[in-house]
């Protein structure tokens, strides 16, 4: 007789971590309170608290979390475009731009001002070890890992990354166009820092 395996109970602090963002979703991160979540996840505040710590704690969670899931997506575009740095980097740019624009918890991280006035970003800048510098080193090693033809080395191409990162936050503040215009802007300019 074969065994009956049941998948994995999700556990508390994803729940919570779940909870936060769909309230962020709707509502913005000034309506996120422990009270809230303890209510969506049905537990009480007091395991949110010991599952979470304090709302700058759940704030660096939940970027955290949408870091690390932002690398495998990424990791994928970029697998699709093997030995083709340009168009590589170029899809890079494409799928962030388009990820931003319909992810809140992203829009915050960034701290992007179309994100609404919530008080999600100081939270996190009061860390040494800020999203954007995260973001900017974990897509770098990417990069380098990936197309090592390029000859960049991987503070090079953390500079590269960082100027990619900080044109795709002046076209989610103003919009000159689509997401398929600005990618094509971006192609001519990655081809040109990439040498190619």
């Amino acid at each position: 007789m074969k065994a009956v395996t049941h998948p994995a109970p999700v556990r508390t602090r994803d729940r919570l971590l779940d909870a936060a963002a769909g309230v962020i979703a709707a509502d913005g991160w000034a309506a996120v309170t422990m009270g809230k979540l303890a209510a969506h996840v049905g537990v009480s505040r007091q395991t949110v608290y010991n599952e979470l710590g304090s709302k700058a704690e759940l704030a660096e969670a939940l970027v955290l979390r949408e870091t690390e899931c932002f690398a495998v997506r990424l990791t994928e575009v970029v697998a699709a475009h093997p030995g083709r740095p340009v168009d590589g980097v170029t899809a890079a740019f494409g799928h962030t731009l388009e990820a931003a624009k319909a992810n809140p918890l992203m829009l915050l991280a960034l701290g992007c001002p179309k994100a609404g006035g919530d008080d999600f970003l100081p939270l996190l800048t009061t860390r040494p070890e800020g999203v954007l510098e995260r973001s900017v080193d974990t897509v770098a090693a990417l990069f380098a890992r990936c197309y090592p033809e390029v000859g960049l080395s991987l503070s090079e191409w953390a500079v590269a990354v960082e100027a990619f990162v900080r044109l795709l936050l002046s076209h989610l503040v103003q919009p000159s166009g689509s997401v398929a215009h600005a990618t094509g802007q971006m192609r001519w300019v990655i081809g040109r820092m990439l040498g190619a």
